[in-house]
């Protein structure tokens, strides 16, 4: 019985602490529009229904092409930097590409926003997409979210593992 228990505890132990590393990586790979890059892949947590096709909840991984991949047609995923309803992250229908000579291509979508390449994320349409699981990130990359779930959890740990060793020692020197 304790054999099983304590495989269950390992199990117990060792998912907690994949999740934390992942919410610890993609915290820290944050930009300063609240989306964590990794190299050409960016994660952006759906967190309303204006970005069809996609749901409210979805967690979508968007990979950034090369500018000549982009087209008139193409769905993508885009940041305004100015916007002025302080919504940054965007998703819409290329119109227009032109293609300038000593500056990054333009894009014109039609939200009426002009955007170059730099502000570019990634196409929609080779975007992998996780339904649901980008409520249970922003839940755990929140601030109380984190706290609660991460940090409060790793120091009942550290704690604990510190009252093991002085109870241990405490039974090495009676002995």
């Amino acid at each position: 019985m304790r054999k099983i228990l304590g495989f269950i505890k390992g199990i117990i132990v060792s998912v907690w602490a994949l999740i934390a590393i992942l919410t610890t990586i993609l915290l820290i790979s944050y930009n300063d529009y609240s989306i964590s890059v990794l190299g050409k892949y960016s994660v952006i947590l759906i967190d309303d229904d204006e970005c069809k096709p996609f749901n409210e909840g979805d967690a979508v991984i968007v990979k950034k092409v090369s500018e000549s991949n982009y087209r008139a047609g193409d769905k993508a995923f885009f940041y305004l930097p100015n916007a002025q309803d302080g919504v940054f992250v965007n998703i819409g229908d290329i119109q227009k590409v032109v293609e300038a000579d000593h500056a990054e291509d333009s894009y014109y979508f039609d939200k009426d926003a002009v955007v170059g390449y730099n502000d570019m994320i990634g196409k929609a349409d080779g975007a992998i997409v996780y339904h649901h699981l980008g409520t249970i990130l922003s839940i755990f990359e929140s601030r109380w979210g984190f706290m609660f779930l991460v940090i409060l959890p790793t120091i009942f740990a550290i704690v604990y593992e510190i009252y093991s060793i002085i109870e241990e020692a405490k039974n090495d020197e009676e002995d």
